[in-house]
């Protein structure tokens, strides 16, 4: 793999090749250098060296795949992990750290927003990529009404919403305060 050094000698016709090697490390656990020093030695015992400097480097990012993009309803957990996490391979670290990061945009009403999460894996040494979620929040549940009871009252009395007529209450799983607002269809009576 990283070659064999090889030797003429004057007198011997094939001298003893042999090698031994110091180990430095480097800026990171991935990386390192050997300094491999070759010695040649004919059949007389002369001998001479030569070094060989081999660095490993890791200068390839990891391979990081994102989880898929959701549509999850206003209610839902929106915290990284809830939703799926990214997964990372590397050439040379068995574990890289895979962070995520969170922008989020308005969408056409307070419930509804968008989150592009942003995942990314780095190596022990440094090198990383990303990848992108998108996760669409959104309100497609309509409020619960209830209405005031069905009432019979005299002609005199005020027939306008509210007060002794009573008033409309709504839920809403995503909004606290749901507007409300009525509107009337009169029919004739019998007089």
């Amino acid at each position: 793999g990283n070659g064999t050094a090889t030797a003429t000698d004057n007198c011997s016709a094939q001298p003893t090749i042999t090698s031994s090697d110091i180990t430095t490390a480097g800026a990171c656990p991935q990386t390192y250098t050997i300094t491999r020093t070759w010695r040649a030695t004919d059949a007389c015992n002369n001998s001479s060296t030569c070094n060989q400097i081999i660095q490993i480097v890791d200068n390839i990012p990891p391979v990081i795949t994102c989880p898929a993009n959701l549509t999850i309803q206003c209610t839902a957990n929106t915290a990284p992990g809830v939703n799926g996490l990214a997964t990372a391979t590397d050439n040379c670290d068995a574990t890289p750290t895979i962070t995520s990061t969170d922008v989020t945009v308005a969408g056409a009403c307070p419930q509804e927003y968008t989150i592009t999460r942003t995942w990314r894996a780095t190596d022990d040494c440094g090198n990383s990529s990303t990848c992108n979620q998108i996760i669409f929040v959104d309100d497609s549940t309509p409020p619960v009404i209830t209405c005031p009871p069905n009432l019979t009252i005299q002609c005199t009395a005020s027939t306008a919403p509210g007060g002794a007529n009573g008033t409309a209450t709504a839920t809403d799983n995503c909004d606290a305060t749901p507007t409300i607002t009525s509107t009337d269809v009169t029919v004739g009576g019998a007089c």
